[in-house]
């Protein structure tokens, strides 16, 4: 006796859990499976599975790099270069010339113009094109960062962040003028800069260009010449200053940047004569907080460089992905912290005129399928 045919709702949910577990940093293998068939079209198209595909894979997946560099003729014109870090997904526009990268977060890249007639800060979403520059407000005075993100920190409203790079962002500013630091908000459903807050109690401090980072509802900036951190609450609205870990200040060769650990807490990589050292802020004994040593990488040996090859102008962080990026001489290199594994992702130098910065790009990216939609 022949066994029954499964039923067609069973047999729809069995394909749906076989697509969902494509790899979302290949965009492409959803368009070939959607044209496999109508129904298998039809599935991948609709808005609850692209919500469903998302919730499995939670991490968004990295989409590429922008990195920041100098043209090797002009050392004063520079280039935000977007490197694919996977064959799906490549915007037209690649290169984005007198443009610098600031932060990218949440689907959108933060850019600042590099020339006189373009000093104004720029939201682009290389996903779904669009470029939205922000009105005048903070004076770009010398020493300044900025970081964008989803509104819902500063709103209160809940948000996983799985698929909310087109609604509405914040970009927080962070500059100093004279003796003081000022700290600017932009909100995207105002259209407009908050009025500022001026921060009186700490009057010299540097401020990196090192980027930004968020742990839990805070924002953290370096500042004071990577001596210090800056953390934003942005529910609260307080500001107070964290001491980094210690380092021998008297070595020229050193960068740091700050990053999120796997158990969501704060964390600093620094580069320091071609040895790599993570820090972890962590509970002490007496009930405060303090910085563990976790981990020193000898990167002269991982990735089988001379010291004097490596670059010590940057370091990068791929947040949620647990990647850090190390610049020499021979190019850009990713450095997987949980599997141990390095490669390769851009053969530009980066040193002098070549790459000055890197900041990757997370995002899900499912392609558009035509008229063909469905709201399952």
């Amino acid at each position: 006796m022949a066994a029954a045919a499964p039923a067609p709702a069973l047999m729809e949910e069995i394909i749906e859990q076989i697509l969902i577990r494509l790899p979302p940093a290949e965009p492409a293998s959803l368009v070939r499976a959607a044209l496999v068939c109508k129904p298998w079209c039809r599935l991948i198209a609709g808005r609850g599975f692209r919500r469903r595909f998302r919730e499995f894979h939670r991490a968004p997946p990295m989409l590429g790099l922008i990195c920041n560099r100098v043209d090797e003729n002009f050392y004063s014109i520079y280039l935000a270069r977007f490197v694919p870090t996977t064959c799906s997904f490549r915007p037209r526009r690649v290169n984005r010339r007198d443009w610098r990268a600031l932060d990218a977060r949440h689907g959108r890249v933060l850019l600042r113009g590099m020339t006189l007639a373009h000093r104004h800060l720029i939201v682009w979403d290389p996903v779904t094109k669009e470029w939205i520059q922000l009105p005048n407000g903070p004076e770009l005075v010398y020493y300044w960062n900025a970081a964008v993100l989803c509104a819902a920190y500063r709103s209160g409203a809940t948000c996983d962040h799985l698929d909310c790079h087109g609604g509405p962002f914040v970009v927080v500013f962070l500059g100093t003028s004279g003796e003081h630091m000022t700290l600017w908000v932009y909100s995207s459903e105002a259209g407009a800069w908050k009025k500022p807050t001026s921060i009186v109690q700490f009057p010299k401090y540097h401020i990196d260009e090192s980027p930004s980072a968020i742990v839990g509802n805070a924002l953290y900036f370096v500042i004071d010449n990577s001596r210090k951190i800056l953390k934003y609450d942005l529910a609260t609205r307080e500001i107070s200053v964290i001491l980094q870990p210690p380092a021998s200040y008297r070595s020229r060769r050193c960068c740091t940047t700050i990053m999120t650990m796997e158990d969501c807490g704060l964390g600093v990589a620094r580069m320091e004569e071609s040895r790599l050292s993570l820090w972890s802020m962590e509970a002490n004994l007496d009930g405060g907080m303090g910085w563990a040593l976790v981990r020193v990488i000898d990167v002269q040996k991982l990735l089988s460089v001379t010291a004097d090859s490596i670059c010590y102008d940057f370091l990068g962080f791929a947040h949620g992905a647990g990647v850090l990026f190390v610049g020499t001489c021979d190019g850009l290199f990713s450095f997987d912290l949980k599997t141990g594994q390095a490669r390769k992702v851009c053969e530009d130098q980066c040193h002098f005129n070549g790459i000055r910065g890197v900041i990757p790009f997370m995002s899900f990216h499912t392609p558009a399928l035509g008229a063909v939609s469905t709201d399952d």
